[in-house]
C-alpha cells in the first residue's frame, strides 16, 4: 500500500511538470514554424520569385542552411576562423547553385535577405524584452 501511494504522489508531482514541459516545447516548435514560414514570405519577396522559381529556390535554400547548421554546431572546429571561412565557402558554392534558380544579381541577394530578416527578429525581439522589462518595473 504504501508503494502504491508512494508512485501515486510521484505521479501526481512528475506529470504536471512534464505537461509543462511538453507545453513549452510545443510552443516553441510552433514560434520556430511560424519564424521560419515568415523567413520564407520576406525572402520569397525580397528576391521576388516566381511560384516556379519559388518551388525550386527552397530546397537548394533548406540544403544551405542545413549545412550552415552542421558547421556552427560541428564541435571539433574550435578555431573561429576557420568556422568562418567554411561557412564562407557554403556561401560561395551554395550561390553558384542559386544562380541555376535565379540570375546571378538576386543569388546575391539571398544572403542579404538572409541577414536583413535575422536582423529584424532580432531587434523585434530586442522590442519586445525592453517592453517585457518596462512592464515588469511598473508593476
Amino acid at each position: 500500500m504504501k508503494l502504491y501511494l508512494s508512485l501515486l504522489c510521484s505521479m501526481l508531482f512528475v506529470l504536471p511538470g512534464e505537461a509543462q514541459n511538453r507545453k513549452e516545447l510545443d510552443n516553441r516548435s510552433m514560434e520556430v514554424k511560424k519564424l521560419q514560414t515568415m523567413e520564407v514570405a520576406f525572402i520569397t519577396k525580397e528576391l521576388n520569385l516566381t511560384p516556379d522559381e519559388a518551388q525550386k529556390f527552397w530546397p537548394v535554400f533548406n540544403q544551405y542552411r542545413n549545412e550552415l547548421k552542421s558547421i556552427a554546431k560541428n564541435q571539433t572546429l574550435n578555431d573561429q576562423l576557420e568556422k568562418q571561412q567554411k561557412m564562407l565557402d557554403v556561401r560561395k558554392r551554395y550561390r553558384e547553385d542559386f544562380t541555376k534558380v535565379v540570375d546571378q544579381e538576386r543569388a546575391n541577394k539571398v544572403f542579404g535577405a538572409e541577414t536583413e530578416f535575422r536582423n529584424l527578429v532580432r531587434r523585434e525581439f530586442q522590442k519586445r524584452e525592453a517592453e517585457r522589462a518596462n512592464f515588469d518595473r511598473r508593476k
